[in-house]
């Protein structure tokens, strides 16, 4: 076994490692002993609630989306990543990999890689994913929602590839930091300004979103916190309505926004943010990312929300 998943002394640690992780964070891994040979399956359950089958720690992972390729990296996992998505460029080894599409995948490109796992958001289209898993491809499904579930997420790919102590190492250090932000900013005494994000145009994160969960952590009201989605298009009617004390719009390859613009759009000079001057960007990758970086973006908006936290 040792020649297939590394020195044997990491692999009877991973094992028991992962073992008595499936109790303390609450998903299920299993190990089944069968066969002349007593091959060894590892049995874990992904965001889905889908139980995913592997024998033994997987070599050659395929990372079909940009968030699950940084907390590969982020637990020590990146050797054994043999291609990323198109849009995975974080950290700098990943852009160097084969690229295997997006939204649509090749398949002919993801089977000459010969990976024995694919790893993936909920974005990816499942259709493509069954076809290469009936081809003898599993894959695993990271669907992050809240900052609870990057730490979660971040444990179990560490216990998925065989990384679990540097997956807890990672996991202390982030959660010390959004600590750090949330002692003050959950304070009962600090005041939750009313608070907008816009990544597109009117278009901004509802309840149940990565976004939402920020907001809440850094001190904010979401304005758009009871809107019929995670994703909703507002109108600038309701934004002026809910006249938010603080706008933030964030900024990628696809954004055209700047400041001015906000002061530009019609009425909307009667917004609070928009007339003190509270109008301020944040990268993209800081909140569409569910990967360890987002404690940067939770750094950033709790200073952004709260100046007067974090002088």
């Amino acid at each position: 076994m040792a020649s297939k998943t590394g020195s044997a002394f990491d692999w009877k640690v991973w094992m028991v490692i992962a073992i008595v992780a499936s109790s303390v964070i609450g998903f299920s891994a299993g190990y089944v002993l069968g066969g002349a040979q007593k091959r060894v399956i590892l049995s874990i359950v992904d965001d889905y609630g889908r139980t995913v089958e592997l024998k033994g720690v997987p070599q050659r992972i395929v990372s079909a989306a940009p968030s699950p390729t940084e907390i590969l990296f982020a637990v020590g996992a990146g050797a054994q990543v043999v291609g990323v998505d198109n849009y995975s460029d974080y950290p700098a080894e990943a852009k160097s990999l084969p690229q295997i599409g997006s939204y649509t995948l090749n398949i002919e490109v993801i089977m000459s890689l010969k990976p024995d796992l694919i790893v993936c958001s909920d974005l990816v289209p499942t259709l493509q994913l069954d076809q290469l898993e009936a081809q003898g491809i599993p894959y695993f499904i990271f669907a992050t929602r809240t900052m609870e579930d990057v730490i979660k997420d971040l444990r179990l790919a560490g216990s998925l590839t065989g990384h679990s102590l540097e997956a807890e190492s990672v996991v202390a250090g982030l959660q010390a930091r959004v600590n750090a932000v949330t002692n003050k900013t959950l304070a009962v005494s600090v005041e939750k300004p009313r608070t907008y994000i816009e990544y597109y145009p009117l278009w901004t994160y509802g309840p149940g979103s990565f976004g939402d969960d920020l907001i809440r952590l850094a001190g904010g009201t979401n304005i758009a916190s009871n809107a019929s989605n995670e994703y909703p298009e507002l109108t600038p009617e309701f934004i002026i309505a809910q006249n938010p004390e603080v706008i933030v719009y964030t900024v990628g390859p696809m954004t055209m926004t700047v400041a001015a613009d906000f002061a530009a759009r019609e009425h909307w000079d009667s917004i609070y943010a928009v007339s003190h001057n509270k109008i301020y960007s944040l990268d993209d990758n800081l909140m569409s990312r569910y990967g360890p970086r987002v404690v940067d973006g939770l750094e950033q908006l709790a200073e952004i929300i709260h100046p007067e936290l974090f002088p």
